[in-house]
C-alpha cells in the first residue's frame, strides 16, 4: 500500500482538526491566541517531520506573533476566551466544516507539537515565536513592522536548525 503524500492543508481545517484533537490533550484554554500558535508551531515542524509545508497558505507576522488571517477572522470576536471543539469553521459553500486530509506524519506532527507546547500559555507560545531570529523576528525586523508574509523558506530554516540544536537526527531530504 502506497503512503499517502503529505499535502499543504487549508489552515481552518487544520485549526478544526486541532480543536478535535485539544481534549486528548487536556488543552482547555485554546483562544484565538493560543489556536494560532499551536497552527503556526505545527506548520514549523512539518518541515523537519515531512519536509513539506502543513499548511498551504503563509502566515503574517502580526503584534502577538504569527497569524492565519483566514482563522483569526473567523474566532476575532471571542477575544480571549476559549474556542470549544464544537466551534468549528464552516465551509461556507459546503456548509460543512472545513476538514483536513492529514497523512499519518502530518498527524504525528500535530499531536507531538499538542504535546509539548499545548500546556503553555498563549502568552507563553506568543513568546517563543518572537525569540531573536525566529520567523516572526525576521519578517518584523525584514518589513520594519507588523504584517508581512512570513516566507516559508525562513519557517523552514529556523525549524530544521531548531532540531538540530536539540540534537534530533537528521531527517532524509
Amino acid at each position: 500500500m502506497a503512503e499517502m503524500q503529505e499535502k499543504p492543508q487549508d489552515a481552518r481545517a487544520v485549526a478544526n482538526y486541532i480543536l478535535d484533537e485539544a481534549p486528548k490533550y487536556n488543552i482547555d484554554d485554546l483562544s484565538l491566541m493560543k489556536l494560532q500558535k499551536l497552527i503556526f508551531m505545527a506548520h514549523g515542524w512539518s518541515f523537519y517531520f515531512c519536509r513539506e509545508p502543513l499548511i498551504a497558505t503563509q502566515p503574517q507576522a502580526w503584534q502577538y506573533g504569527p497569524i492565519y488571517p483566514d482563522v483569526y477572522w473567523n474566532y476575532s470576536g471571542r477575544g480571549s476566551l476559549p474556542i470549544e471543539s464544537s466551534e468549528k469553521i464552516e465551509n461556507k459553500d459546503l456548509l460543512a466544516p472545513y476538514q483536513a486530509e492529514l497523512s499519518p506524519a502530518q498527524k504525528d506532527t500535530i499531536a507531538a507539537v499538542l504535546q509539548l507546547y499545548g500546556p503553555m500559555t498563549a502568552f507563553k507560545l506568543s513568546e517563543i515565536t518572537h525569540f531573536d531570529g525566529s520567523p516572526w523576528d525576521k519578517t518584523v525586523k525584514r518589513d520594519k513592522g507588523f504584517f508581512g508574509t512570513i516566507p516559508l523558506e525562513a519557517m523552514r530554516n529556523y525549524y530544521i536548525q531548531s532540531a538540530r540544536e536539540r540534537g534530533m537526527p537528521e531527517k532524509p531530504a
